[in-house]
């Protein structure tokens, strides 16, 4: 029976760094998403036409650098997007940057990244696009049920559909992005389930959960 508890260890410790390595290994660069599936062309912007999606609320202490959205022409290449980030009440932009025209778009078309530089969550933000080109820009999205707390429109203008819309930097670990997973998802539980409680919950699972497992292999010899 010690063969076989030492047999079992092993297959657990094994396990656990399979698991350890997967965490270091795979990698994601998304800090947050509307959950707005690219389903078709929902605005059609006409040269000079701008679509906006807001309010929209990150995380607290989330930052990122580029703004990712779906765009596409009826005409093969896609026209130039302008991208700029303002408070909702309007004013001063917050950052900027520009999706270089004449990429081919497919369809549903592949997720663009448009840089904004550094940015870091600062209170509500609304994103606008603007048709920087000659020619219609489409930009995907689905129904205004996506995201029941934004909303999008055209030059002003309130519209039933919500914009795939992403916000990412440069990507990290999963082990790395596990205090921020733990952080948010206390935010919609009750007081006392808190970070440090997901994180001893995890402990429990991936340690005692073993240890249960190998005390019952000894006692059954």
């Amino acid at each position: 029976m010690r063969d076989a508890s030492r047999a079992l260890i092993g297959v657990l410790a094994v396990g656990l760094l399979a698991l350890l390595a997967f965490g270091l290994l795979k990698g994601s660069s998304l800090v947050y998403t509307l959950g707005v599936a690219p389903q078709g062309p929902v605005a059609q912007l006409a040269p000079g036409s701008r679509a906006c999606q807001g309010v929209i609320e990150l995380p607290d202490g989330a930052t990122y650098d580029r703004v990712g959205i779906y765009p596409s022409s009826a005409g093969g290449r896609a026209p130039a997007v302008d991208v700029t980030i303002r408070p909702p009440a309007g004013g001063a932009a917050i950052a900027e940057g520009t999706l270089a025209g004449g990429y081919r778009a497919g369809s549903p078309p592949a997720l663009r990244r448009v840089d904004v530089g550094k940015q870091r969550r600062d209170g509500p933000i609304t994103v606008c696009f603007e048709n920087a080109g000659r020619r219609e820009l489409q930009l995907w999205g689905t129904g205004a049920i996506a995201s029941p707390s934004t909303s999008a429109t055209i030059d002003g203008k309130p519209k039933n559909f919500d914009l795939g819309i992403t916000f990412e930097r440069g990507s990290r670990s999963l082990v790395a992005q596990l205090p921020d997973i733990a952080e948010r998802a206390s935010v919609f539980h009750p007081q006392w389930v808190s970070p440090l409680a997901y994180a001893l919950l995890a402990a429990l699972v991936l340690i005692g959960g073993p240890a249960l497992l190998i005390l019952a292999v000894r006692r059954a010899g």
